[in-house]
């Protein structure tokens, strides 16, 4: 179903959004602009990781 690819751009992308929606939760944020900043923290990554990954590869 997925490629060992995929599956680990899936997977960095959900750790690294939840680490950022916790450590801003951390500082006292409201909910809502915890869960902004962890959506843009894994928008990054996912648009990011798979240049990286394809870059390795050539």
């Amino acid at each position: 179903m997925f490629t060992t690819r995929q599956l680990l751009t899936l997977t960095l992308t959900i750790m690294i959004a939840a680490i950022t929606c916790a450590l801003v939760l951390a500082t006292g944020a409201e909910w809502p602009y915890a869960l902004l900043s962890g959506g843009g923290a894994g928008g990054a990554t996912l648009a990011a990781l798979p240049k990286l990954l394809s870059r390795r590869d050539s």
